[in-house]
């Protein structure tokens, strides 16, 4: 950190990718990198460039207002306003920092140029949680830029609101108008269902999306992505990760704690998003399979389907459906594919994991497994999903008798013990995610704490369930099911040109 002749600090980005992106200027600017790597004070002065950088109205003031937003108040407390804006912008030579909801601090400095032209920064400490937030709360904001921090923890939805907001100040009424206008990002790895890896390419987009959805993640381009290096370097030692000092790792003069020793104590997933900068899977709350571990159940690059063995196709139903397409090879259930429907019919879901078929396993003899459920009859009806499938040339016999929930959190442990038993393709995103963590008990908030009897039912519950289902009727239920023959391997069964829905 550098000093001026009467003493006050100078900004300088420490580490060649933290200077790119504060001298960037894209539309969008958009930061990764450990924790501690120096990306928040880098916006945060970068909001002060692009202020002096402002052409002056007609009055000779350089005008700009900006948003400085988190998902919530108490985190722009605890984090950006009570350790980052102080160190950087203290009020005893700013002047005070309004502390409402939202915070408010008026920059008012003479244009270092010395032309005689003054830099007034008004900058608003705003909670945007979500896009029906932002929406409505930013409708009566106009604005010439904003900084997002942690974005991790944000979608899409609420960066193009923000963006939708800035270049409206200054007015072009009283000089010339915004000289820059976008935002800004800054977070530590994302989890891969973000839009971060997919618009940066890191992730390949699900391949039954619709050219829309595609779309919507094709980066424009007038924005920049910027990933810094990881804190530490990673080594295989014995077959254990190993960790050593990265010289290249930036802000690190700056760290109280080396990352070496402030990893002490942390599982393999945090050290790997939180230092080592990887784009990783999600754990929340308490998983329901905790031994699962990506570096050992997800395979390095995609599988294809083997000939001579069956699709096991695990299905669950409901309004939000969902369809797994495995294999099992030598008691090495792989999982080759995941189709997932949001408030979707059995009327429609089937004849998509029909097509799915079709596309990607023409030939293949499958079977189908569901939740037993399937075969209940509504209240005004009675044709069941059992029955729609059935009408698509699809006969789905139930996994279970009784859906009993130990026996199929039983059934996935067996199968997670063993070794090379459970393979999930890179691009099953939806399922690998759930497994990591996202398909997880709810801590209960009590004086004795604890969590749920039962996982918490979202977006990733449907697709493991489908994969429970999968496995039980596929033979690892210890339980048999009278009626019905396991699935085991085949060889040697003719491939054609067309899926052969064949059941026992």
């Amino acid at each position: 950190m550098l000093r001026t002749s009467d003493g006050r600090f100078v900004y300088v980005p420490d580490g060649k990718v933290l200077n790119d992106y504060f001298w960037d200027r894209s539309r969008l600017g958009i930061i990764q990198g450990p924790i501690g790597s120096g990306t928040s004070s880098a916006s945060l002065h970068k909001i002060w460039r692009l202020a002096n950088e402002q052409e002056p109205d007609w009055d000779g003031v350089r005008r700009t207002k900006w948003i400085v937003a988190r998902e919530t108040y108490k985190q722009l407390k605890t984090t950006i306003l009570a350790t980052t804006w102080p160190i950087w912008f203290p009020e005893e030579e700013w002047g005070a920092v309004e502390r409402s909801e939202p915070a408010v601090a008026h920059l008012r400095k003479p244009h270092p140029s010395g032309d005689g032209t003054r830099v007034e920064c008004d900058v608003t400490f705003l909670a945007i949680p979500d896009e029906a937030v932002a929406e409505s709360i930013l409708a009566s904001f106009e604005i010439t830029g904003f900084f997002y921090n942690e974005g991790q923890n944000q979608n899409l939805g609420v960066i193009v609101e923000l963006l939708s907001r800035c270049g409206r100040f200054p007015s072009m009424k009283t000089g010339p108008g915004a000289t820059w206008f976008g935002g800004m990002i800054d977070l530590n790895a994302p989890t891969e269902g973000h839009w971060i890896p997919y618009m940066r390419g890191d992730v390949p987009l699900p391949p039954d999306w619709t050219d829309e959805q595609k779309a919507q993640f094709k980066k424009p381009d007038n924005w920049s992505f910027f990933v810094q290096p990881p804190g530490l370097i990673e080594k295989i030692v014995d077959g254990k990760p190993h960790y050593e000092p990265n010289p290249d790792a930036e802000n690190q003069r700056w760290l109280k704690e080396p990352y070496i020793e402030k990893i002490q104590g942390w599982d393999k997933p945090r050290i790997d998003q939180r230092v080592l900068n990887k784009v990783g899977l999600s754990r929340h709350g308490l998983p329901v399979y905790p031994t699962f571990m990506a570096t050992e159940h997800v395979a390095s690059k995609e599988l294809e389907p083997i000939d001579g063995l069956p699709i096991i196709v695990g299905l669950d139903f409901g309004r939000e459906p969902a369809a797994v397409f495995m294999q099992n090879r030598v008691d090495n259930w792989r999982v080759l594919s995941e189709l997932v429907g949001t408030n979707e019919a059995a009327t429609d879901f089937a004849p998509r994991v029909a097509r799915h078929l079709a596309q990607h396993y023409a030939g293949f003899r499958a079977e189908f497994y569901g939740d037993p459920r399937g075969a209940d009859r509504g209240q005004n009806t009675d044709v069941t999903a059992y029955d729609i499938f059935m009408a698509n040339g699809m006969r789905v016999q139930p996994a279970t008798t009784d859906n009993n929930p130990e026996m199929r959190r039983s059934t996935v442990n067996n199968v997670l013990k063993r070794r090379f038993g459970l393979t999930i393709n890179p691009s099953c995103l939806t399922l690998k995610t759930g497994m990591a963590g996202e398909y997880y008990y709810r801590k209960i908030a009590t004086m004795g704490g604890g969590y749920s009897e039962k996982p918490v039912k979202n977006e990733y519950s449907h697709i493991v369930e489908a994969m429970e289902n999968a496995l039980m009727g596929g033979g690892e239920n210890p339980v048999a099911i009278p009626g019905i023959t396991p699935a085991k391997p085949r060889v040697g069964v003719q491939r054609h040109r067309r899926v052969q829905w064949r059941t026992r």
